[in-house]
């Protein structure tokens, strides 16, 4: 009988999943051995203290002194990346996809292209008749100039709340 033999086994004897021989041989082999028996009293005395149900008393102000604590802490900062890094990153990454894309099909970028091409006149237009459409009051550019800041004032006042909202913690 080999310290190395009960050792594999003394989890499964403190389980009671054990064969009657091998706890024999076991129990005979640690009354013999110094070391197995220390080990197995040291197993049997965990194995009781994990079993043994424990309560913690917590003081009556445990939650408030709790909260209190978090509340006095600072609060975390968002990792924030400067503006100057994401506008290179961003002009990078698109000029890379549209050099990719010129290598790999250049008829489809030809033709997407044309398209985008047709959109942004379309939308130009759509300025251009807000322009004729202010001109005759005169000062046409100044005016559509506080409709467009008024416009993007009113979108921040709504949006900044809810943007807020989501950034918080």
């Amino acid at each position: 009988m080999t310290c190395s033999w009960c050792e594999e086994r003394f989890e499964r004897f403190i389980d009671g999943d054990l064969s009657d021989g091998e706890c024999a041989r076991l129990l005979a082999h640690a009354g013999a051995c110094n070391a197995c028996g220390g080990l197995l009293e040291e197993l049997r005395v965990v194995d009781a203290l994990l079993l043994s149900p424990s309560t913690v008393e917590l003081p009556e102000n445990f939650t408030f002194a709790t909260m209190a604590d978090v509340r006095a802490m600072p609060h975390p900062c968002p990792l924030r990346t400067p503006l100057a890094a994401t506008l290179v990153a961003y002009v990078a990454g698109a000029w890379s996809l549209l050099g990719a894309a010129a290598l790999i099909a250049p008829q489809h970028l030809l033709s997407a292209s044309r398209s985008v091409y047709a959109v942004a006149a379309t939308i130009l237009g759509a300025f251009a008749g807000l322009w004729h459409a202010f001109a005759p009051l005169g000062h046409g550019v100044l005016i559509a100039d506080v409709v467009v800041l008024a416009g993007v004032v009113l979108l921040a006042c709504a949006a900044r709340p809810r943007i807020a909202e989501h950034l918080r913690w």
